[in-house]
Formats: C-alpha cells, sequence, structure tokens
C-alpha cells in the first residue's frame, strides 16, 4: 500500500484549519499560477484559508437549493470546464454545511472526470465517522481516489471525533508519487509549518 510504500508525507497539524492553511500555502509556494475551486456552499473559514494564502479562487456548483439535495449537473460540468490541472476543495463526508454527500456512484464519476482533467483532489475530512457512523465507510471517497490513481491531499480534523487535552489534533497529508517525492514534499510542509506555529508537533513519524 502507499503507506508500505512510503508515499505519504504528513505532518501533524492544528486541526482542520491547520491542514488546510498549510496545504494552500504549500499550493501557492509550488503551485503559483494555480488556483483553488471550492463548493457552493461550503464552510466559509475555507475561503478566508485560501484567500489569506493568496491563492485565486473560484466556485463550483454543489448545492441544489430546490431539490435540497447534490447538483450533480452543475458539479459535473464545472469540472469539465476548469482549466486543466485546477485544485478542487472536496468534503470528504458529513458536507459542512448541507450534510449532502455524493453517492458511491457519484464519487467514481467525480473521479474520473478529475483525473481526466489532470485535477488535484484536496478532500477536507473534518468528520470522519459522522457521516454512517461508521469511520472506515466515511472514508470512501478517498479509498475511490486511491484506487483511480490519483494523487491526493487530505486534510484531516480530529476536534470532533477524539480529543486530546490542550491540543487541537489534525493531519495533513499528502500522496506522492514515491518515497523520494515524499521525503522533500514533507520537508517543505515542516518547512512552511516552522513560521506558523513552531513545530510539527508530537507526532512525527
Amino acid at each position: 500500500g502507499h503507506i508500505k510504500d512510503k508515499r505519504i508525507a504528513a505532518v501533524q497539524a492544528l486541526s482542520g484549519t491547520g491542514a488546510c492553511r498549510l496545504f494552500a500555502d504549500f499550493q501557492k509556494r509550488f503551485r503559483p499560477e494555480s488556483q483553488i475551486y471550492i463548493p457552493v456552499p461550503t464552510w466559509a473559514n475555507h475561503h478566508n484559508i485560501w484567500r489569506d494564502a493568496h491563492v485565486p479562487q473560484k466556485t463550483f456548483h454543489y448545492y441544489h437549493p430546490e431539490t435540497k439535495g447534490l447538483d450533480f449537473a452543475g458539479l459535473v460540468d464545472d469540472i469539465k470546464n476548469a482549466p486543466n490541472g485546477s485544485f478542487f476543495l472536496l468534503h470528504a463526508c458529513a458536507y459542512n454545511p448541507t450534510g449532502v454527500d455524493p453517492s458511491e456512484e457519484q464519487w467514481k464519476e467525480i473521479s474520473k472526470l478529475i483525473k481526466e482533467k489532470g485535477h488535484f483532489p484536496f478532500l477536507d475530512m473534518a468528520y470522519q465517522g459522522f457521516a454512517s457512523g461508521d469511520p472506515e465507510r466515511d472514508t470512501k471517497a478517498i479509498r475511490i481516489f486511491l484506487e483511480d490513481g490519483h494523487l491526493i491531499g487530505i486534510a484531516q480534523s480530529y476536534a470532533k471525533n477524539m480529543g486530546l487535552y490542550g491540543q487541537r489534533v489534525g493531519c495533513l497529508s499528502v500522496l506522492c508519487e514515491d518515497e523520494k517525492q515524499a521525503v522533500a514534499v514533507k520537508s517543505q510542509l515542516q518547512m512552511l509549518a516552522r513560521p506558523m506555529y513552531s513545530t510539527h508537533l508530537f507526532m512525527e513519524r
């Protein structure tokens, strides 16, 4: 697997917000010409995070207020029409604020289209275990992207599904091409974290 192959660059972050911000700064530094596509609606702080990292933002259709469901047709069109190699912010499960998640078949179609366009999927997973009641089942979207061969970024927050007294626990993971790239990416993430919150904290592997 990817862990055994040492292809994952992972650093502890200050919950999900810190993981998103660390990735936004990483995106700005190494893909300065890129932009981030953010769903409508989304957690309000997403816009603040990428704005303060000076990453240009665009939005894509996600929620249909009339049906109170997923605007899948609009989402698909926006993925297709975005410039090749764009970054897409996706909620891995328990979508905030609507609670509307794609079905397994819809996730497979989203993954396929993102792969065809060469987009980079960044998944924010703040509520693992809260959508289905099973933390393993709630990784469904991530597993689909991995099975399709994507390189992905994942922001994980553990502020809701566990607690560590006095700490804001989170993790930023980036799946890389190989172990050499993972070592390089991790070193850059650590350098970005240093002036942000001094240390990559206590969960070094």
